[in-house]
């Protein structure tokens, strides 16, 4: 995902990876083309429902990042994982990818587990925030299969990006 953000969404650029967030790192953080942040916490199997408090800790930390803190991470991120690039600013990558730059950074921001399922507690609880406190949180879920020589990957939200937050 770190490489192909447009499994998640083609308006996703990822900024960094393994950011220090207070003694925690999260896993991936990403700018959207309106300049919202979307902190992106990655989990191989079943998520406890400590999940869901964790997410809410990454959140509490962005939504204090200054435009110089969130150029600084990209500087970084870029400098650890593409060490041999040419390295652009972050307004440029932005411009770059999106075609233009939004006039704020970091005005909201969306927090998103990645993982193979969900435990009911964390979809109950996911579901309330988005619902019922309009907290931009959701879960997103990758199953790989094969049918014959062919190799698919699913993509399924918990709750419909289109929608008002119902799951």
């Amino acid at each position: 995902l770190f490489k192909n953000s447009g499994l998640i969404s083609e308006d996703y650029l990822i900024i960094g990876r393994q950011v220090h967030a207070q003694g925690n790192y999260i896993d991936l953080l990403a700018v959207e083309s309106s300049g919202d942040l979307v902190v992106i916490e990655l989990k191989r199997d079943k998520t406890p429902r400590d999940i869901v408090a964790q997410l809410l800790d990454y959140g509490s930390w962005v939504t204090n990042l200054t435009d110089e803190k969130i150029s600084e991470i990209y500087g970084e991120f870029q400098n650890k994982y593409y060490p041999n690039k040419k390295h652009s600013t972050l307004m440029d990558a932005m411009k770059n990818k999106f075609g233009s730059i939004p006039d704020e950074l970091n005005n909201g921001h969306n927090l998103m587990i990645v993982a193979s399922s969900l435990d009911p507690a964390s979809e109950r609880i996911v579901g309330y925030l988005s619902s019922y406190h309009n907290i931009n949180i959701n879960a997103l879920f990758f199953n790989y299969f094969m049918d014959g020589d062919k190799e698919f990957l699913s993509r399924t939200w918990l709750i419909d990006p289109d929608t008002s937050g119902e799951v």
